[in-house]
């Protein structure tokens, strides 16, 4: 019994150090590369961003159709997801930098309290920044079928689906600067 038990935690060890390695997490002191995003290409013109509704973590009920005429940035992320975390302060100052643009942030966190403890920890978002737990996550999964985290879709003014990106993002590049005024106009 005590032979298994140690060989079950030094298989653990093992895999955990082998994650590590491959995962290219551990660079000798060096910072980690930047990641760059996959980008998917524009969505037909055709493709309206799916009818949905949610809550934000004031308690205020919020409609997709209550942001027609706007930009707006679905974006699907979790505090566990790490990733996610990176992102989300550059998503925070390109919604302060850009107040006439929205952005939905629905996180699969199963509980209320780790987003509200992750958000003590960053910059107050502002208003034009809604963050929302997707319930059993029916909205991320069940309408837009996201399983791989973060993802942002970029709606434009007409409401459809203009870019869908994958993966952390620079939000502050002059590409995405360049893309949202060119959806604005």
């Amino acid at each position: 019994m005590r032979i298994n038990i140690i060989i079950l935690i030094v298989t653990v060890l093992l895999g955990a150090g082998l994650t590590f390695w491959l995962d290219g997490s551990l660079h000798n002191g060096k910072p980690e590369p930047a990641p760059s995003p996959v980008i998917a290409e524009e969505k037909p013109e055709s493709e309206k961003v799916p009818d949905f509704a949610f809550v934000d973590l004031s308690g205020k009920s919020h409609h997709i159709k209550d942001f027609k005429g706007q930009v707006v940035l679905i974006h699907f992320w979790a505090t566990w997801c790490a990733p996610c975390v990176v992102e989300f302060p550059k998503l925070v100052k390109l919604a302060a930098d850009h107040p006439d643009i929205v952005i939905i942030a629905l996180s699969s966190d199963v509980h209320d309290d780790k987003i509200k403890n992750f958000l003590k920890k960053i910059a107050v978002p502002p208003s034009n920044f809604l963050i929302a737990r997707d319930q059993k996550r029916k909205i991320t999964t069940d309408i837009f079928q996201t399983f791989k985290l973060p993802e942002t879709l970029i709606v434009s003014t007409g409401g459809t689906i203009f870019k869908k990106i994958v993966g952390d993002a620079d939000w502050t590049g002059q590409d995405i600067e360049n893309l949202l005024s060119s959806l604005k106009q």
